[in-house]
C-alpha cells in the first residue's frame, strides 16, 4: 500500500541523513563519532540546543542545509503518519489479515479471476446458491463493488496472488479476464500450482477457444456466441424464453437447475421417491455415460451418478444430504 511504502522511504531517508550529517561533521569539523551524531540528532530535531563544539564557516554551511533537510524529511513524515491513520490504512491492514485467514479456511471453494461484466454475473450467481469464492482482480475500481466479499487484490496471472486466494485447495476457477491471451496465461499458472482445479474460461475470439482448452481450460464458454443464441431464441420461440427467465432470475423467481453426484450407496433403497419428496424436479439421470430424461420414480440409482435437477437452493440442499 502506497502510505505504508512512504513510511517506509522516509524513514530510510531520515537515517540516510544522520548518517549524512554524522559523516559530515567528522569530516568537516573533526570531531568523534558521538558528538558528529550528537550535533546532526539536535540539528535536525531544531530543538535549539547550543553547538556541541564551535563550528567553523564550513561547519555552520553544512548545519544550515541539514538543518533544512530535517525539516524537510520530518514534516514529510508527519505527512505519511497521518495519513496512515486518516485513510484508514490501519483498518484496511487489519481488514486484509481477517480475510487472509478467513480465505486459509476455505475448501473446494471457487477463485472468481476478473471482476468486470462477466465475472460480476458469476459472482452474483455463486452469492445466490450460497457457493464460498474468493474474487481477484488488480482493479481497485472494479474490486470496490464487492465490498465484504473475499477479495484478493492483484495480478492473476501472478503465482503468488493466485496462492493468496487458496488456489492450491480450490475446486473451480473462473477464468473472466478481459482478454484471451490473460486468460490463456492465467489457466497455465493455476494448473502448475493445482493440476486438479476445474477451469472454466472465458473466449473473446471463436479461434481462441481450442488455445484455452489446449492450456488447461476444462470449458470454455463464448459470450458472444451465447448472445448471440439468446437473440434467435427471443425472435423464434420467446415464450420458452420467457418462461425460464421468470423461474431463474432475481425478483421472478429463485429457481436453479444444478447437478448432484450421488455419494450414498443407500441412496437407491428407497429409489427417487424420496428425492422427488423434496419438492424438486429431476429433470435427468447421468448414469453410465449415457443421459435418462425425466427419470421414472423406480430408477436404479448408483454412487457415482450425477442427477440433474431443477428446484430452489433450499430443497437443492436438502437432496444433497441425502444423497
Amino acid at each position: 500500500m502506497d502510505v505504508y511504502k512512504n513510511i517506509i522511504k522516509t524513514t530510510f531517508i531520515l537515517v540516510a541523513v544522520l548518517i549524512a550529517g554524522t559523516l559530515g561533521y567528522i569530516i568537516i569539523e573533526g570531531w568523534s563519532a558521538f558528538d558528529a551524531f550528537y550535533m546532526t540528532v539536535i540539528t535536525l530535531a531544531t530543538v535549539g540546543y547550543g553547538e556541541t563544539h564551535p563550528l567553523s564557516w564550513a561547519g555552520r554551511v553544512f548545519t544550515i542545509i541539514l538543518i533544512l533537510s530535517g525539516i524537510s524529511i520530518l514534516l514529510y513524515a508527519v505527512s505519511s503518519i497521518t495519513s496512515f491513520f486518516i485513510e484508514g490504512e490501519l483498518n484496511k491492514m487489519f481488514r486484509r489479515k481477517k480475510m487472509m485467514k478467513e480465505i486459509s479456511r476455505l475448501q473446494n471453494h471457487y477463485v472468481v479471476c476478473g471482476a468486470g461484466r462477466i465475472g460480476a454475473h458469476i459472482i452474483k450467481e455463486l452469492d445466490n446458491t450460497s457457493r464460498d469464492f474468493v474474487i481477484v482482480d488488480n482493479n481497485e475500481a472494479a474490486l470496490a463493488r464487492f465490498n465484504g466479499r473475499l477479495i484478493v487484490k492483484g495480478d492473476v496471472t501472478d503465482e503468488n496472488v493466485l496462492n493468496e486466494a487458496g488456489i492450491e485447495r480450490a475446486g473451480g476457477l473462473f477464468a473472466a479476464l478481459p482478454s484471451d491471451e490473460d486468460n490463456i496465461f492465467l489457466i497455465i499458472t493455476a494448473r502448475q500450482v493445482n493440476p486438479r482445479i476445474k477451469i472454466v474460461a472465458k473466449s473473446v475470439n471463436d479461434s481462441s477457444v481450442k488455445k484455452l482448452l489446449t492450456a488447461g481450460a476444462a470449458t470454455v464458454v463464448q459470450p458472444g456466441r451465447i448472445g448471440g443464441l439468446r437473440m434467435v431464441s427471443e425472435m423464434v420461440r420467446p415464450a420458452a424464453v420467457s418462461f425460464l427467465d421468470v423461474m431463474l432470475k432475481e425478483g421472478k423467481g429463485n429457481l436453479r437447475v444444478e447437478e448432484i453426484e450421488v455419494r450414498n450407496p443407500e441412496i437407491k433403497n428407497p429409489p427417487l421417491e424420496k428425492i422427488k419428496a423434496a419438492g424438486a424436479l429431476i429433470v435427468a439421470l447421468a448414469t453410465a455415460g449415457d443421459y435418462v430424461f425425466n427419470p421414472p420414480a423406480d430408477a436404479v440409482v448408483v454412487p457415482g451418478d450425477r442427477l440433474i435437477i431443477m428446484g430452489t437452493p433450499e430443497q437443492i440442499e436438502e437432496i444433497k444430504k441425502s444423497v
